[in-house]
């Protein structure tokens, strides 16, 4: 092999190298950029991450293990949350699809407290009176965790950015 040869292959390996720093380069770039978007959840910038119906099967065994549910309750709960979450998916596109106003906004308030109304009505068939009596009492408690984690991140500190919002409350 004589001088140029070598000089010829050097080079070569040098460009290889180039060009497989520079995919690298591009690859975490594009890697960053795709966990900034998937930071933003399904609803986008926001909106907060939405629930799957995995998450929806797994609530539904929490549920059943904390109430202590049987079998056929088990089953029912789990028909009941996934028949609302589908329902509430359909009610979510139509409020992203909407034009954003205040009266569509009570509009659309107004029908998800509905449904989380008629939701409770099916769990209150399918439970207990001790049962039920303890899902509302969970239920309460996320009610106020979730209210809290707001006040936290609101700039304002929370209830005068937000009102506060859902059943009975105006």
């Amino acid at each position: 092999m004589n001088i140029k040869a070598i000089i010829k292959l050097i080079k070569q390996k040098k460009m290889k190298a180039m060009l497989n720093f520079k995919m690298a380069g591009v690859a975490m770039l594009f890697s960053l950029l795709s966990m900034n978007i998937a930071a933003q959840g399904p609803g986008g910038p926001g909106r907060g991450p939405q629930m799957t119906e995995d998450d929806i099967k797994e609530r539904a065994e929490q549920t059943a293990k904390v109430l202590e549910l049987n079998d056929e309750q088990s089953e029912k709960i789990l028909a009941i949350d996934m028949d609302f979450y589908n329902k509430m998916q359909i009610e979510r596109q139509k409020m992203r699809n909407a034009e954003r106003t205040p009266e569509n906004r009570d509009a659309m308030r107004e029908k998800m407290t509905k449904m989380r109304d008629d939701l409770n009505k099916q769990y209150e068939a399918v439970l207990t009176p001790e049962q039920y009596a303890k899902y509302l009492e969970i239920q309460e408690q996320r009610r106020n965790e979730m209210q809290q984690q707001r006040q936290q991140s609101s700039p304002e500190g929370g209830q005068e950015a937000r009102p506060e919002r859902g059943r009975g409350r105006n």
